[in-house]
């Protein structure tokens, strides 16, 4: 049988494992477009050159300053020439989209024939071609909008393919539709004509590549591109000042600092970039690490820069240095079979173990990188009917007209010679928001920005609906915004991710809220669900805001305003209405609860400013602050990057303490007992108090440690929990765990000590009283002990 006809199958498989790719990918990519998961960068600002080279202005662009240029500006990328081409097909953004997966989905086939060829056997090339497709580097690069360098990855693939199999027009072919991607890529050819030289048998085609790859490389990054940019440098030579900016400046410090260089790729992430890139294979390029000298000139790039984006494994600047990746697993493996088979060990049972242990990895890594139905990271954007009538406001618009938009609809509209990004707005004959979404502004800006366009400006509102704005300029256009634009604001069917009833004086009840995170970039917002029952009084609104565990704000809506109350002021909202207001993302730490109250004037750090709190409902522990005038929600926590929710649980008294009190302070808490530990200088005192009813002010607690003859040695004075739960905030017989950590002085001399433990008003310093069991006050503290203490 012919190997042709044996390989038949393998081969299907291939094509079937790169089909399926298309489809997930595809689809996700478009689904993401249509989702408003595209932006102006990187998506409507690479279409629109596109776009415009299809129409004879090559690679010609809106710049972010408002002004026309080139792309050249920044990067050089024939191929964008030929991916204009794929809008003859479908005059659509999507069309780059399905193109840039289709191109990076190529790439397995010379996978498969590497692999096959390296190892003689088809179903090594088909395990390593699904290995390749499963590279989450690759993944995302397909689903981090559209970028030129994903379509190098198949060309340098089918080059070092030629290469190996001495077919200088192939290695040409694939060689020079690398080189047109981009000005990097050149380096890699440049390696890989020197691979050809050193191990290939085409040594003069070999050297003639690496030449004209470097003159190539020489011509577009110190000639083309400082030709065109303003500053007559590349933009990106920013990126990297650790090494002192600039080209030559970074190769003095490669030369002249070389400690410097090493703790730069020993810090921000680095090592474990680089534990990335190898583990979707196993490891092992590390046993040919020919190829990865070959992907050294980009994946240098990436380790050195101080963008910590290019060093994420999140974007495209790693795909590159995938087809080395995979081609050194691929040479990696085939090392280890040649030598562990003279070694007496059967090649087939070597292999088998060894591509099972890269597809082990591949799936594995995959599932908490990747992107594919079994990766944590897996989902489908969903596409909304407000999504959706973004249709009918382009269909308002002509083809051909300048306008301006925000960041989500930009690529939608970038189809087109001229287009601005808002807030500019310049010669733009028409200008559309879409204020619920993305806008790359303050929220207080593109709400004033729309008065001055409308109030003087030249423009009038053509139309508005459920938060999009399309205003036309010369025309009066609509007397103000209609009702149905606030449809943004407004929720019919309220299903609250974290169902809970706060019930504001009987004006607004809080219905619970929804919270996203955008793990990787750390960034959290909630949406809030209220329910109006009245006509709110003028200047009552709700107040959303985070606290940490001691209580402390990370985050409120004083720098960051809610979008709905600024469009829709909560004094027109209508009674049976519920109003959803987002928060705008940001960091909120490795740990916070959300809060919510109501603000009723101007000043929140004024309590008699706050509506308070009539009742609570919720299945989890939520608790009352201020005299009940606000109420914090479920408590949440970052394990592994990934946010989890930790809800508050109730302790039951503990079974052993170190010194039991049973002390009642004021007949309002009593002390149950105290654990305490001495260590490296520190003595952390863990009290243990129980309330008989819920306090109703909150107590300071004191914790004294003295000599016998009542010497102070050191103390600790402060709110329960380090201010995270006042005792105003606990409920009645619930045990509180509270922690005291207490400074010894140097030089402290061994010996017995005693804990004066007890609670007061901070403002009056008036202390709360201690009963016995008669019920007779003993003084105003309970002494623990006797300890031994010593620094």
């Amino acid at each position: 049988m012919s190997a042709v006809r044996r390989d038949w199958l393998p081969l299907l498989l291939v094509v079937v494992l790169l089909a399926l790719y298309v489809l997930n990918f595809g689809v996700l990519s478009v689904l993401k477009h249509s989702a408003f998961q595209t932006h102006t960068a990187d998506l409507g600002n690479m279409d629109q050159p596109i776009w415009n080279t299809l129409h004879g202005r090559f690679v010609e662009e809106t710049k972010d300053d408002g002004t026309q240029g080139t792309r050249l500006t920044d990067h050089v990328e024939p191929v964008l020439a030929l991916v204009s081409l794929s809008f003859l097909v479908y005059d659509g953004v999507e069309s780059i989209l399905v193109l840039q997966t289709v191109a990076i989905a190529l790439g397995a086939l010379p996978v498969y024939w590497l692999a096959r060829r390296r190892l003689r056997s088809a179903w090594a090339g088909v395990a390593f071609a699904a290995v390749y497709l499963l590279l989450p580097q690759l993944q995302a690069a397909n689903l981090t909008e559209f970028h030129a360098v994903p379509l190098a990855v198949a060309p340098l693939l089918f080059t070092f393919l030629f290469i190996e199999e001495e077919k200088p027009l192939g290695m040409w072919v694939a060689a020079v539709l690398a080189l047109s991607v981009k000005e990097e890529i050149a380096l890699l050819v440049f390696m890989l004509g020197l691979y050809a030289v050193i191990f290939g048998k085409r040594r003069v085609h070999g050297g003639a590549l690496a030449a004209l790859s470097l003159a190539w490389f020489a011509l577009t990054t110190f000639a083309i591109i400082p030709h065109y940019s303003a500053s007559g440098n590349s933009v990106y030579v920013g990126r990297y000042q650790s090494l002192g900016g600039g080209f030559g400046s970074a190769l003095r410090s490669l030369l002249t600092r070389p400690a410097d260089v090493i703790r730069l790729l020993l810090s921000g992430g680095r090592p474990g970039y680089v534990f990335g890139l190898l583990a979707g294979t196993g490891f092992l390029p590390l046993f040919w690490p020919v190829a990865l000298l070959m992907g050294a000139p980009v994946l240098a790039a990436n380790l050195l820069s101080d963008y910590p984006a290019m060093f994420s494994g999140e974007f495209h600047y790693s795909a590159p240095v995938m087809p080395f990746i995979i081609i050194g697993a691929i040479y990696g493996v085939g090392w280890l079979c040649d030598r562990l088979v003279r070694r007496g060990l059967r090649r087939s049972h070597v292999l088998a173990v060894l591509l099972a242990w890269a597809l082990l990895w591949s799936v594995g890594y995959s599932h908490f990188r990747g992107f594919v139905p079994w990766s944590l990271d897996w989902e489908v954007p969903p596409v909304t009917a407000h999504h959706r009538l973004f249709e009918r406001f382009a269909a308002q618009i002509p083809p051909e007209a300048v306008i301006s938009t925000t960041p989500p609809l930009f690529p939608h509209l970038s189809h087109r010679p001229v287009i601005y990004l808002f807030p500019d707005v310049r010669d733009a004959d028409y200008v559309l928001i879409d204020v619920s979404g993305v806008t790359d502004m303050h929220p207080n800006d593109v709400f004033e920005r729309f008065h001055e366009l409308t109030d003087g400006g030249g423009f009038g509102i053509l139309d508005a609906a459920d938060g999009y704005i399309l205003l036309q300029r010369g025309i009066a256009g609509l007397p103000e915004l209609p009702d149905a634009f606030y449809d943004f604001a407004r929720v019919t069917d309220p299903q609250p991710q974290y169902p809970v009833t706060v019930d504001f004086g009987g004006y607004l009840p809080f219905r619970g809220f929804d919270l996203s995170d955008r793990y990787r970039w750390r960034l959290t917002k909630t949406r809030a669900y209220w329910e109006v029952l009245d006509r709110l009084p003028a200047g009552m609104c709700p107040y959303p805001f985070f606290v940490d565990d001691s209580n402390q704000v990370v985050e409120d809506t004083t720098q960051r305003p809610m979008v709905a109350p600024l469009w829709y002021p909560p004094d027109r909202w209508q009674p049976g209405e519920v109003i959803v207001t987002e928060t705008v993302p940001w960091d909120l730490g490795d740990s916070f609860y959300p809060a919510v109250g109501v603000l009723w004037g101007i000043d929140w750090e004024m309590p008699a400013q706050r509506v308070p709190v009539a009742s609570v409902t919720s299945a989890d522990v939520i608790r009352l602050f201020d005299g009940d005038t606000w109420v914090r929600l479920q408590r949440f926590e970052r394990r592994g990057g990934r946010l989890h929710v930790s809800p508050e649980t109730l302790s039951a008294p503990p079974a052993h303490m170190d010194y039991p009190a049973h002390a009642d302070f004021g007949h309002l808490i009593d002390l149950l007992g105290a654990d305490v530990e001495s260590r490296e200088g520190v003595l952390r005192v863990t009290l243990f108090w129980q309330a008989r009813a819920r306090p109703d002010r909150d107590y300071t607690v004191f914790v004294h440690l003295l000599r016998p003859d009542g010497t102070l040695i050191t103390q600790h004075d402060g709110m329960p929990k380090n201010n995270g739960l006042p005792t105003s905030a606990w409920f009645a017989d619930e045990v509180v765990e509270d922690v005291h950590t207490l400074d010894l002085p140097d030089g402290l001399a061994a010996g017995d000590c005693r804990l004066d433990v007890g609670l007061y008003v901070m403002d009056t310093l008036e202390r709360l009283p201690l009963f016995d069991a008669s019920g007779a006050a003993t003084g105003n503290n309970v002494s623990l002990g006797p300890l031994s203490v010593h620094e």
